[in-house]
């Protein structure tokens, strides 16, 4: 089954937004304030933390929402991207 080239290249134009969002979350937390402020965030969003809050639903969801967003800029941090090896076409 072919996919509809405009679809294609919808997917592939996503697929590059996402790879170079993911290089400025990189280069920005790579730098020495970075890494600080990726550390305070870590905290202020309980990345290590229990989120559970004893009888109270939307205090743990509260919590999770919070941990998303630290676990989302982790996630743009911990992505890699496949460089072509010498010699090789880029596809």
């Amino acid at each position: 089954m072919r996919t509809d080239p405009k679809q294609e290249a919808q997917m592939k134009a996503r697929v590059e937004k996402q790879n170079e969002l993911s290089r400025m979350f990189q280069k920005i937390f790579d730098l020495p304030e970075g890494k600080l402020v990726l550390s305070e965030l870590s905290k202020m969003c309980r990345e290590n933390s229990p989120t559970y809050v004893d009888q109270n639903p939307y205090g743990t969801a509260y919590r999770e929402g919070q941990r998303s967003i630290i676990l989302g800029i982790n996630s743009h941090l911990n992505r890699t991207f496949n460089q072509p090896k010498q010699g090789e076409a880029k596809l």
